[in-house]
């Protein structure tokens, strides 16, 4: 279906709710403004405005692919702050509904291993998932190419304004071992930059300029081959008119033997885990000499050893600026992963788990068994929040499994409320460790609360989450973003272990924003410091999410572990929440989350901001709200996120 033609800067899309469309923007100027993006308006909801990015071509103009959202009353063109574009220059050309074949056509004609990634879906009968990566690869049809992106990156580049230079301060380049050729590349690019103030020296040099007073002596260090962007120590340079910043690193991409730029690696704020497994490249960071500890051998140290020795323990000195900066001629070699912790001669930990259910005492057995039976090294405390289960086998269930002295009941009568069930279960525990965990989910391998246990060893750790999988063995929890799906979404959902798709981060332990209750570790001091969960405004939803971000308030990591690997049903137990009253109440707290953590939903630290939160994992974002320099600390994401 049509809706014509029409040269305006909104179009009313009341009547659109819930349909795949087609959207043209016409555009008289050569190139797109800096900031300009389409978004869709909605009634009763929050966020408000739901933005999308349109595929630019070089003209500038623009097409967009998407479901218009429930709720929706009209599309506009919005500046940078979310405001109706004023001006005559950008209008809606055209809106038209397109059918699910073409759009199938159009994903199997940009990507065709996302079409068979949906086809493997289906074939396992995973329908959820295929509804899920459908309606992700539709908004994916909008990315642009990484040549297209590049070069409209430097013209939104060229229209922005950065900050005043930071005071004179000296880089000192040096350059590992290459060959003659890769030498004479990257001393090429030094010559071509806008910042001028370096100079070019051996590692040995580098001890002398680390005593002198002021700090104003800043280290880079190119690997083989390696060619800087004209602007990169201009650019990783400027962070540093702050005396709390010690280390500046850039994402990066690859040079084929042609030239030609590819492979774009676009990485998350500070996260020692993936440093120390070198899954996170911090070659071509700028440092600051007088911050690095004196025990450090500078003309031997590997830069991720002198990264992490400046870290310490809260990493709030490290920043990373999201923009393209270096380009590596050589590939690395690809990390094995962190091995596994060996536990040996420790204490068995103790731990209450609480167990919210329903009914449903197939599953409940099911996880009690594996808590009893495939759960090794470690003291249970079960448990069992009932939320007014009626069923004959499962009141049966219960009254075994307390006469045995397997688990304590205990009831909660009324409206079902995940975070009262986990509020009350926590006030009964005996020991000091809290498991959350939902009763359809069963362990994989013996050792996975072994290994939550052993992440808990940290003090800055908060809370420790699983990697949970559908019984057809596709993704169900890997960690989680912020911001995605309006507040927040699983990562990896619904990819299969083996595609690839995930560059290698499911075999790595990494710090994230959030992770699902289903399976979440905390201790009970941490839990009663922050209040718990939100019983009365997040009875359901993003309780968990909320509980992480109060947390992470509180500067302690949440960290995600491969190693704790469990199959998940997911709330079939629950039900489906598609009904008014429940569509209503996600609603409310879908609006909770945004009034109280807005600026954090902005800016996940470990999600990068060139990388798209509507399409899948990876996808290139053309509109980035934010690519100033950020590290993973509290502090710095709220700013961040009121300037975004």
């Amino acid at each position: 279906m049509s809706t014509g033609l029409h040269s305006s800067s909104s179009f009313n899309a009341a009547h659109l709710n819930g349909l795949p469309i087609r959207v043209v923007v016409s555009n008289r100027q050569l190139s797109w403004p800096a900031g300009l993006r389409l978004g869709f308006t909605r009634w009763d909801r929050e966020p408000s405005i739901v933005l999308r990015s349109p595929m630019i071509d070089g003209s500038g103009q623009g097409v967009l692919y998407c479901w218009v959202p429930k709720r929706a009353l009209d599309l506009r063109v919005l500046d940078e702050k979310q405001r109706p574009h004023e001006g005559d220059m950008l209008s809606i050309k055209s809106v038209r509904t397109i059918s699910l074949v073409e759009l199938g056509l159009r994903i199997a004609f940009k990507n065709p291993r996302k079409l068979l990634a949906i086809a493997r879906l289906y074939l396992a009968g995973n329908h959820r998932g295929v509804s899920f990566r459908f309606a992700r690869c539709v908004d994916e049809l909008n990315a642009l190419t990484y040549s297209r992106w590049l070069a409209h990156h430097r013209n939104l580049s060229a229209q922005e304004n950065y900050p005043p230079k930071p005071p004179q301060l000296l880089i000192l380049v040096t350059f590992e071992k290459a060959s003659s050729a890769q030498i004479t590349a990257s001393k090429k690019s030094l010559e071509r930059q806008t910042w001028t103030n370096f100079r070019q020296v051996e590692r040995g040099d580098l001890e002398g300029f680390r005593s002198k007073q002021g700090g104003l002596y800043l280290w880079l260090n190119i690997p083989a081959g390696g060619v800087l962007s004209d602007e990169a120590l201009e650019r990783l340079a400027t962070p540093f008119s702050s005396v709390d910043v010690s280390v500046v690193y850039s994402d990066e991409d690859r040079l084929s033997l042609t030239g030609k730029r590819h492979k774009p690696f676009l990485k998350p704020a500070w996260s020692p885990l993936l440093a120390r497994s070198g899954w996170l490249p911090i070659d071509a960071a700028l440092i600051r000499l007088s911050a690095v500890p004196t025990v450090i051998d500078l003309e031997r140290a590997d830069i991720e050893e002198v990264v992490l020795a400046i870290a310490g323990s809260s990493g709030q000195s490290v920043r990373h600026l999201p923009q393209i900066l270096f380009s590596r001629r050589l590939a690395r070699p690809r990390p094995q992963g962190p091995s596994k912790a060996k536990i040996l001669g420790q204490p068995k930990p103790k731990i209450t788990v609480v167990v919210p259910i329903r009914d449903r005492p197939d599953l409940l057995a099911a996880c009690i068994e594996g808590l009893r039976c495939r759960t090794v090294g470690v003291e249970l405390d079960v448990v069992i929040v009932d939320n007014d289960s009626c069923q004959q086998q499962t009141l049966d269930l219960l009254r075994r499994l307390q006469s045995n002295g397997e688990a304590r009941i205990i009831p909660m009568p009324g409206r079902f409320n995940f975070a009262r069930a986990c509020n009350l279960g926590v006030r009964a525990a005996r020991h000091d460790l809290i498991l959350l965990l939902n009763n359809d989910v069963v362990p994989i391998y013996p050792d996975w609360l072994e290994q939550m246990c052993f992440e808990l060893n940290d003090e800055t750790i908060g809370a420790v989450g699983a990697y949970l999988l559908y019984p057809d063995g596709f993704v169900q929890h890997a960690g989680v973003t912020l911001g995605a799906g309006s507040i927040a979404r699983h990562s990896f959902s619904f990819i299969h272990p083996e595609s690839g798709e995930d560059r290698g981060l499911l075999r790595e332990r990494r710090d994230v924003s959030a992770v699902t209750a289903a399976c979440l570790l905390t201790p009970r001091r941490l839990w009663h410091l922050v209040g718990g969960m939100d019983e009365d405004q997040l009875a359901v939803a993003f309780n968990d999410v909320d509980y992480c971000l109060k947390l992470r308030q509180m500067n302690k990591r949440i960290i995600w572990t491969p190693y704790a690997k469990l199959w998940h049903h997911e709330s079939v137990s629950r039900g489906k929440d598609d009904t008014e009253e429940k569509a209503q109440r996600f609603a409310r707290e879908e609006a909770t989350m945004y009034r109280r953590w807005g600026a954090w939903l902005r800016n996940d630290p470990f999600h990068n901001p060139n990388l798209s939160k509507v399409a899948e994992d990876f996808v290139l974002e053309a509109f980035p709200e934010n690519l100033k320099a950020r590290s993973s600390s509290w502090e710095d994401g709220v700013l961040n996120g009121s300037m975004a």
